[in-house]
């Protein structure tokens, strides 16, 4: 009897999970196909646009104070909270002087020339991947939908655990559903718990972040409107204005300043400089930094270490360390810093977007193990054609040359041209809509497979070739100018173009191919052959 229960109940939770599964994998797997993306949106933020292709400077040995000058000359430019982002910041290798009153202004390191910085309207690659990632391109409905479905995945790796550690999920057949089942269940055996980390960091972010402003108002009984309002004295140290002499007084070199603080905190990695009350001889340099020695606790929005220092002087005013905030700042940064890798080296993302890149397959793989249990129905009766198969196609395989498509616009439409993004990335949709439409024509949809595979190699291949042509820098320039950030872009471009041809070389034509490829076991093929 206890038996009975036990097996009913896993057959009721394994429904629950197939159900849940089905229902949230698709907008899953498209969140984190563009999230990869995301992951490395510093180094495609730099790879896409001209102005940034100059080569990387020291910190230390650059003539800020000839740049702010220049965009002092200018009389509606705000005198006063002036901000400069360092070079390197978010991979960017420009100096952006800014205020939040006006548009930044960028100039290159090396030259102090200012750069013909791009606006959104012309090049906005990397940040468009992004707002794909959290559902932004459909506003209030996207987001929610996509926050809704991180909340979902808990349900779905709750229950896989339940199956994998409580009932011992033996998974030990050899047929084409149990390959597939196994490869679902070893990715996520492995990877759930970065998966489930990032995937919940995700989920605060976009349905906590829309529900803050009524949540707020509901716990003030009115009176606050945003979350900042109820929250913000306890995570933003709240700053008093210096008050100004109004003598005006020579500046230190900023330069200067940058080495005083490395001293100060020598374990810090600046970013940025906040001028306050600049020429005046009540002036400080408040320098914002990274300790990436305590990774999860600063770097981010929340917590970001500083030193202040006297601008005439150099005198130390304050040295704000990572561990002078509260534990709130701590849980809340951590909880950032889990989804946006604030500070992170390069190899550690590509090790975190290989994990991502892995569950994303695994949850393909977990699509094709519930639509092959379909077709298994009809098989030798009639070919299977669900249109849930061929949206799942065009959605995670179709995305594929969609995407390329945007790499390759990005460099093959000229800068000047009007609309640029828009006509990027209205053909972006067209052709992932046209993937849609090929997918239910294909009666094959292991042709169809094979087709957008090998289209959006030959795009992605592509790109990177239009960009050399078209930016004026070859491979072997941006060698020698030490532009090594895009040449990795370059090199990325063509090595996943490349996969995606020889994945799709080796990929089965048919279903009754697919049987016999996807048998691990040399025995049991040989069995079936015979």
């Amino acid at each position: 009897m206890q038996e009975s229960k036990s097996k009913l109940f896993k057959q009721r939770l394994f429904r629950i999970h197939i159900a849940a599964g089905v229902i949230f994998s698709i907008i899953m797997y498209i969140a984190i196909f563009f999230g990869i993306f995301a992951i490395l949106l510093p180094y495609i933020k730099t790879w896409e646009k001209p102005s940034r292709h100059i080569q990387t400077t020291d910190i230390f040995n650059i003539d800020y104070n000839y740049m702010i000058n220049k965009v002092l000359e200018d009389e509606s430019f705000p005198k006063d909270d002036i901000l400069i982002n360092l070079p390197g910041r978010m991979n960017d290798p420009a100096v952006i002087i800014t205020n939040p009153f006006v548009k930044p202004i960028a100039f290159n390191p090396t030259t102090k020339e200012r750069l013909e910085d791009e606006t959104k309207e012309k090049s906005h690659l990397a940040d468009f991947l992004n707002e794909l990632h959290y559902g932004q391109p459909l506003k209030l409905i996207g987001r929610l939908s996509f926050g809704f479905v991180a909340v979902g995945t808990l349900v779905l790796t709750i229950t896989g655990l339940i199956l994998i550690y409580l009932f011992k999920f033996a998974n030990k057949g050899k047929n084409q559903q149990a390959v597939f089942s196994k490869i679902h269940v070893k990715v996520f055996t492995w990877a759930f718990l970065p998966f489930l980390l990032i995937t919940l960091s995700g989920a605060v972010m976009n349905v906590g972040l829309i529900s803050a402003g009524p949540m707020s108002k509901i716990v003030s009984k009115g009176e606050a409107k945003a979350i900042d309002e109820v929250v913000g004295k306890v995570l933003f140290e709240e700053n008093k204005p210096i008050k100004k002499l109004n003598e005006p007084t020579k500046m230190l070199e900023l330069k200067e300043l940058l080495k005083k603080a490395s001293k100060v905190n020598p374990d810090l990695t600046f970013k940025q400089i906040r001028l306050k009350n600049w020429n005046d001889k009540s002036s400080q340099v408040e320098i914002v930094g990274y300790n990436p020695y305590k990774p999860f606790l600063n770097g981010g929005i929340f917590n970001r270490p500083t030193v202040t220092l006297n601008a005439q002087s150099g005198k130390l005013i304050k040295n704000q360390k990572v561990m002078d905030k509260v534990w709130p700042v701590f849980v809340a940064e951590g909880l950032f810093f889990l989804h946006f890798l604030f500070g992170i080296d390069i190899f550690s993302r590509i090790i975190v977007a290989i994990i991502m890149a892995l569950c994303a397959i695994a949850i393909g793989f977990a699509m094709m193990l519930y639509l092959e249990k379909k077709a298994k129905k009809y098989d030798k009766k009639i070919t299977f054609y669900h249109w849930l198969g061929k949206f799942t196609l065009a959605s995670m395989i179709g995305v594929i040359p969609a995407t390329g498509v945007l790499f390759l616009l990005q460099w093959l439409l000229p800068f000047s041209l009007e609309h640029r993004v828009l006509w990027q990335q209205g053909i972006f949709y067209n052709v992932w809509l046209f993937t849609l439409f090929w997918s239910f024509f294909r009666i094959n949809s292991y042709q169809a497979s094979k087709e957008f595979l090998y289209s959006g190699g030959v795009i992605f291949i592509l790109s990177a070739f239009i960009h050399s042509i078209n930016s004026g820098f070859s491979f072997f320039e941006l060698i020698s100018f030490n532009l090594r950030n895009i040449l990795a872009v370059d090199i990325s471009l063509i090595l996943f173009g490349a996969i995606l041809i020889y994945v799709a070389k080796k990929l089965p034509s048919n279903r009754s191919e697919a049987k016999s490829f996807w048998i691990l076991n040399k025995k049991v093929k040989d069995e079936k052959n015979i």
